[in-house]
């Protein structure tokens, strides 16, 4: 037994069944995909949230399927299955523009950030960066579903066309701002920022403001 907050913890048996390890190992496989370089297993394990001792272990039994390789002590998808692990369509060329904003605060605060675009009564999304910090919370997956819940922060930005905040009314472990911006190319277009409810959203309001504001100028000047 150790106090050590930094100390990785025990693999659990939800881990250690068939069904954790395929999770656990995909999970792995999408922070790879979307890294733009290679990864070091302490930062992949605390994204993925496994221990660090699950993380290589699966990591070294990718390797041996020729999956991903290891690069100066660092992990990345090995040559043609990244390939295979990206999307099939190509990103928007909204999402290209925004992409580095959304990556940037994420980073910073440790928050999942998404670009949305109106589509009449549905929500298409256009990017998603999952932060580490809400990865514990809810997982991907659940992540993107929540954003678009009738009662989300989104729905409230689109209807009343100014930055809206939803205090876990959607899920009782997360807090969500978000602030609509029109697309230069037509339409609505919502950039959003959630966080567990540990952490505030409110110090955040302003600057998630200020990005969709950059992330319309840079898209404008594209346009250009």
């Amino acid at each position: 037994m150790t106090d050590d907050p930094t100390a990785a913890p025990a693999v659990t048996s939800e881990e250690a069944t068939p069904a954790g390890v395929v999770h656990n190992t995909f999970a792995l496989v999408r922070v790879l995909s979307q890294a733009q370089r290679p990864v070091g297993v302490t930062d992949l394990a605390s994204v993925v949230g496994i221990p660090k001792t699950t993380a290589h272990r699966l990591l070294e039994q990718m390797a041996r399927e020729g999956i991903v390789t290891r690069r100066d002590h660092k992990w990345a998808l090995a040559p043609g299955f990244g390939d295979l692990a990206r999307p099939a369509h190509q990103p928007s060329p909204e999402a290209l523009v925004a992409r580095p904003r959304l990556q940037a605060l994420s980073q910073a605060t440790g928050a999942t950030l998404l670009l949305h675009r109106q589509s009449g009564d549905t929500l298409e999304t256009l990017w998603c960066w999952f932060g580490p910090h809400f990865r514990r919370v809810m997982p991907p997956a659940e992540q993107r579903l929540a954003a678009v819940h009738p009662a989300s922060a989104i729905w409230r930005a689109l209807r009343f066309g100014q930055l809206a905040a939803e205090y876990q009314e959607v899920h009782p472990g997360c807090n969500c701002i978000a602030a609509p911006v029109s697309l230069p190319s037509g339409g609505t277009g919502v950039v959003t920022l959630v966080r567990p409810d540990n952490l505030e959203v409110e110090s955040l309001k302003r600057p998630l403001e200020r990005v969709a504001s950059r992330i319309l100028s840079d898209m404008r000047r594209l346009g250009d």
